[in-house]
């Protein structure tokens, strides 16, 4: 989950909730610890202002990082949702996937490379503010500006699917091999046995004594695994549903509801009867609603005979729909994001058909296996 806290450079800007403990952790650790040990001799007011304005640095950095991703997929025709801060970081949201190696290659390479970019200018402000000698209040977050943006650039360009290393290798193999799934499938493989690296060396960290830093590189070790697999099942998907319109797979022959038939009635008429576990409710072509078994569970039994479906039904706003010209990728995205498992195919107001989830998952497990 996370929240909105505005817009930047014409991106909306969002911090995941696990973004707020790991701000804390990372204030906590260098306020405590790497600022005395390294600028020693200083109040410990001092070392928490130091260690909140570094702190702000890291993140500011990472979206900085971002930003320039964003950028310059915006600068491609790729549309960017949002980018969030997290736990390990900051993601740049795509809506779809870039069908151009070359694309992917200048997107990928321009986080680490904003990154390079900040780590000189905070190099050359440290630099300068050492030999002028000023305070230790201002010359130590610009020396952790330089060093952590350093270290961003250097963990980024590991060849670990889906970090930033990973797609220049996809991006590589891509041009190669002329075929995007094959390119992934290489370069998940790699980010995997990175991942498991890193999490054995946590484990052997952790025996050494040195838990924290081992549960911090395990910790980065799963993360990379599961994003290297999602985005792996990501690239199949799109590349599985490339070219087919949602009117290709939806099915016309929708079953509807009356608003005023008793629950009793649905249940006996319509899901004892039919396949499906979601049905329109509608009169006179206008759709007031949807209705499901799982509705239709929450009445009590003794009540079913009483209950009509309108009391029930979901309400319009809370219908996702889609056009029929629209990608099916579309709707796959829209039912992830509104944790539905159906969209309503609707043109000018008239339904047109139906979309499930397992719908589009057929049609991707067909063309894959067909190698279509």
């Amino acid at each position: 989950m996370s929240f909105r806290v505005g817009r930047l450079a014409g991106f909306q800007i969002a911090i995941h909730y696990s973004w707020l403990l790991i701000f804390g952790l990372i204030l906590l650790i260098l306020s405590t610890g790497y600022m005395p040990l390294n600028y020693p001799g200083l109040s410990t007011i001092a070392y928490w202002i130091i260690g909140l304005i570094a702190t702000v640095l890291l993140f500011a950095s990472v979206l900085f990082h971002e930003l320039c991703h964003s950028i310059v997929a915006r600068r491609y025709g790729l549309p960017i949702t949002r980018i969030t801060l997290f736990f390990f970081g900051g993601v740049s949201e795509m809506a779809e996937e870039p069908q151009d190696p070359r694309v992917e290659l200048k997107m990928a390479v321009a986080g680490p490379a904003s990154s390079i970019l900040l780590a000189v200018a905070f190099g050359l402000a440290a630099f300068v503010g050492s030999y002028t000698r000023m305070p230790s209040e201002v010359v130590a977050p610009l020396e952790y500006g330089f060093w952590i943006n350093t270290f961003l650039a250097g963990f980024n360009l590991l060849p670990g699917f889906p970090m930033d290393g990973g797609r220049v290798l996809r991006s590589a193999i891509w041009i190669w091999k002329k075929d995007i799934v094959k390119a992934t499938r290489t370069a998940t493989t790699i980010g995997v046995g990175l991942a498991y690296l890193m999490i054995g060396g946590g484990f052997l960290l952790s025996l050494m004594g040195l838990w924290a830093n081992g549960l911090w590189l395990i910790f980065i070790g799963l993360f990379i695994k599961s994003g290297a697999e999602s985005s792996l099942r990501h690239t199949v998907i799109n590349k599985a549903l490339l070219g087919i319109a949602i009117g290709d797979i939806m099915t016309t022959d929708v079953k509807t509801v009356q608003p005023d038939i008793t629950v009793e009635g649905f249940i006996t008429e319509y899901l004892l009867k039919f396949r499906h576990e979601v049905y329109p409710v509608m009169t006179e072509g206008q759709i007031l609603g949807l209705v499901s078994i799982q509705d239709a569970k929450q009445i009590p039994k003794d009540q079913w005979s009483t209950t009509l479906v309108k009391s029930i039904m979901r309400l319009p706003e809370r219908i996702v729909m889609v056009r029929p010209d629209q990608e099916a990728v579309e709707a796959l995205l829209k039912m992830s994001k509104y944790d539905v498992g159906q969209v309503l195919v609707v043109s000018e107001g008239r339904l047109l058909g139906i979309v499930t989830h397992s719908d589009v998952l057929q049609i991707v497990k067909a063309r894959t296996e067909l190698s279509l």
